[in-house]
């Protein structure tokens, strides 16, 4: 039997083996702990459904996933109640499936260390567990961006063609991430090859199209695009000739100032080598930039989004206990990381993508929480984060095997499962830990 078809089976069968793994996880949580015990968006999109049947016009933001539950409901001849249990369960599979998909495709050999560091986090619980668009966008960004990486790199990547326009149907968040992702993407590649070639411009051009979705008269977001202008937007500052002048301003700002990013190719070199002679500086400035972000964005919470831990800051680091391991695995393992891309110790194709990717999710982190101060949501950044995590979970493993490297398996087994079980009993929510 040839070497590759064995290595696709064992791939095939690990990815399936996990994908069941996490799909009777979330079975067991729904029977057993009987998930969600609190109002959240599955109860939301059930009522949308509803409306929807009964002809009321009604701002959709997951076209697609709206449109599959009340075809499921129809076809099963069940309830759109019914059905959504169903749907969040299949949710889990299909996701993990693909998330093992795509991690294999970047060149990771095993996936124990990756998904025993991503269940610290509630930021992968959350959105997995509920049945919603996000589910379905977070794993279309996570394998569009890799493809149209391996497109960059002229190793495969068509499935990007197919990736960007089913993710435009399916939620516009999604939609919105995987199309500033892939031009970040674009835009450090070109600048890193010092040239631009039609594969860049392929890229551009299909992300600037997919917007004609937006323009569609009677379109699946004609509603959404009235309820953002008259409600979420109504505080923007800018008008929307405005804005788009100023992006275009941006925009050409960044391409007149390439002749400066173009000067001096060695530039990007001495940037990695001062970091990682500066190590334990770089981390401290990380550290502390990311706690001014998170405050910013805590006093932009409403009071509700504190409800559950009934005002105690130790209920609230306990429940968090497992985003903050995250966190700092996270910082130990990107120092690791830049050192093992600097000498060569870690694949160069992959360090360069997850680099650039992480550094896009910061920034558009960034821009999420300054716009927050003048929309009617004001999570924006929280729900960055969501897709950042899956992409932050290959440097993170890296610093969990290295902060443990020397523990007895069971102290290691122990510290990963407590904070997962923070994390998941976060997102449960029992009532005798936690408020809704």
């Amino acid at each position: 039997m040839p070497l590759p078809y064995l290595a696709l089976r064992t791939r095939v069968v690990s990815l399936l083996a996990w994908a069941a793994l996490f799909a009777l996880l979330a079975c067991a949580m729904r029977m057993l702990l009987n998930y969600p015990l609190c109002v959240n968006d599955e109860k939301n999109w059930i009522g949308i459904a509803q409306q929807l049947d009964q002809g009321v016009a009604w701002p959709v933001s997951g076209p697609a996933f709206v449109n599959t539950l009340r075809q499921a409901a129809w076809v099963t001849g069940s309830s759109h109640a019914e059905v959504m249990p169903w749907m969040g369960v299949c949710g889990v599979f299909i996701v993990v499936g693909g998330l093992s998909w795509g991690y294999y495709r970047l060149g990771l050999k095993t996936l124990v260390p990756v998904f025993a560091t991503l269940a610290l986090s509630s930021y992968f619980w959350a959105p997995l567990l509920e049945a919603r668009p996000q589910q379905w966008g977070q794993l279309a960004v996570f394998l569009g961006t890799i493809s149209a990486w391996r497109w960059l790199q002229h190793r495969g990547g068509l499935a990007f063609f197919v990736a960007l326009p089913a993710v435009a149907f399916t939620h516009i968040l999604s939609h919105a991430v995987l199309v500033f992702l892939c031009l970040v993407l674009v835009a450090t590649h070109g600048i890193a090859q010092r040239r631009w070639s039609l594969r860049h411009l392929a890229i551009a051009l299909l992300c600037i199209a997919s917007f004609a979705v937006y323009a569609w008269p009677g379109g699946p977001y004609t509603d959404m695009l009235r309820d953002l202008r008259q409600a979420h937007f109504q505080h923007w500052p800018l008008s929307l000739p405005a804005s788009l002048a100023l992006l275009v301003a941006v925009a050409a700002m960044a391409w007149a100032s390439r002749r400066w990013w173009h000067g001096d190719i060695r530039w990007p070199a001495a940037a990695l080598t001062g970091l990682l002679r500066h190590q334990r500086a770089a981390g401290w400035s990380l550290c502390i930039a990311a706690l001014l972000v998170l405050t910013m964005q805590a006093y932009l919470l409403p009071p509700a989004a504190w409800a559950p831990y009934g005002g105690s800051w130790i209920r609230f680091i306990v429940f968090q206990s497992g985003n903050l391991l995250l966190a700092g695995f996270l910082l130990v393992g990107a120092g690791r990381w830049l050192g093992g891309f600097h000498h060569q110790r870690i694949d160069p194709g992959m360090a360069r993508f997850l680099v650039c990717v992480l550094g896009g999710v910061a920034l558009l982190g960034l821009l999420a929480v300054a716009a927050s101060w003048w929309l009617l949501d004001t999570n924006w950044m929280l729900r960055v984060l969501n897709y950042g995590i899956f992409f932050a979970a290959a440097p993170a493993a890296l610093g969990m095997e290295h902060v443990t490297r020397h523990w007895p398996r069971w102290r290691r087994g122990l510290l990963l499962g407590a904070g997962m079980a923070a994390s998941v009993l976060a997102v449960v929510r029992p009532p005798m830990l936690l408020g809704c």
